[in-house]
């Protein structure tokens, strides 16, 4: 790695951090400053999981292919959190969650994201460790996918499934669709995320996934974690300009940045 690109990496990391601290202590005093981008998923999902509640149905979440100690820890991560919120809405009910998993590694996180849920709610009584339904499946698993085609049967009113679903989504999202019940759903993978689109009632797309804290529950630190992406996202754009413009001034940038950084 040259001493340009080091600068560079030493830049970013700095300003990523300057930015998230920045934007945290303005979220925390001025929550109006900033004002999330709509994602119509997060808007209507309130709306769907109180229709269920209304209607004494459940809601199910799924977490198909994704687990811990694996290289989609994070999107299981980013997963459990969405599905925090969405349950910590619907325990309220009188008819208890369903959430499904496919991973072993991921059962003890959806017991822990559904206990979480019923503390917030001071309902930690009504908690039931057989709510969390563990499948064998693995990727892109039609075994997986039947199971919660039967899930779906029961007296379910609203489907919030994520992870990494294949094609096999088709599966569910048909079946709930039959049912007429409310899907929002989203998948790490480019078929599932296709079906998710095309089948499902609303979709997350890509990072939208992790921003489900911030639009669900609002913390600074979440909301904060949203925006400092944003910013870095234009910064990044901004730096895409430079380094164009650099190439078409004959590398006039470079060579600046180069004699700031102590290379000549």
């Amino acid at each position: 790695m040259d001493t340009t690109t080091q600068g560079l990496t030493i830049v970013i990391i700095l300003l990523a951090m300057v930015v998230s601290v920045v934007v945290t202590q303005f979220i925390r005093r001025r929550r109006d400053l900033y004002a999330l981008r709509e994602i119509r998923a997060y808007g209507a999902l309130p709306r769907m999981v109180g229709e269920a509640i209304e209607a004494n149905r459940t809601v199910h979440v799924a977490l198909a292919s994704s687990g811990l100690g694996a290289e989609n820890t994070l999107l299981a991560l980013a997963n459990a959190e969405l599905f925090y919120q969405v349950l910590r809405r619907t325990v309220i009910g009188t008819t208890a969650p369903i959430f499904s998993v496919s991973e072993a590694s991921a059962v003890p996180l959806a017991q822990d994201t559904l206990r979480r849920a019923y503390e917030s709610r001071n309902l930690i009584q009504h908690y039931r460790v057989g709510s969390v339904r563990w499948y064998p499946g693995g990727t892109r698993s039609l075994a997986f996918a039947a199971a919660l085609t039967t899930t779906v049967n029961e007296q379910v009113g609203t489907n919030v499934l994520g992870g990494s679903f294949g094609a096999e989504l088709a599966l569910v999202t048909g079946a709930a669709a039959r049912a007429n019940q409310n899907v929002i759903a989203t998948s790490d993978q480019l078929e599932g995320q296709a079906i998710a689109y095309v089948m499902s009632d609303e979709v997350l797309i890509g990072e939208e996934v992790f921003a489900g804290g911030a639009y669900l529950g609002g913390s600074a630190a979440q909301v904060a974690g949203v925006v400092t992406t944003d910013v870095l996202r234009w910064l990044l754009i901004l730096g895409l300009l430079v380094v164009v413009a650099d190439g078409l001034s004959g590398g006039v940038f470079s060579r600046l940045l180069g004699s700031l950084l102590g290379g000549g």
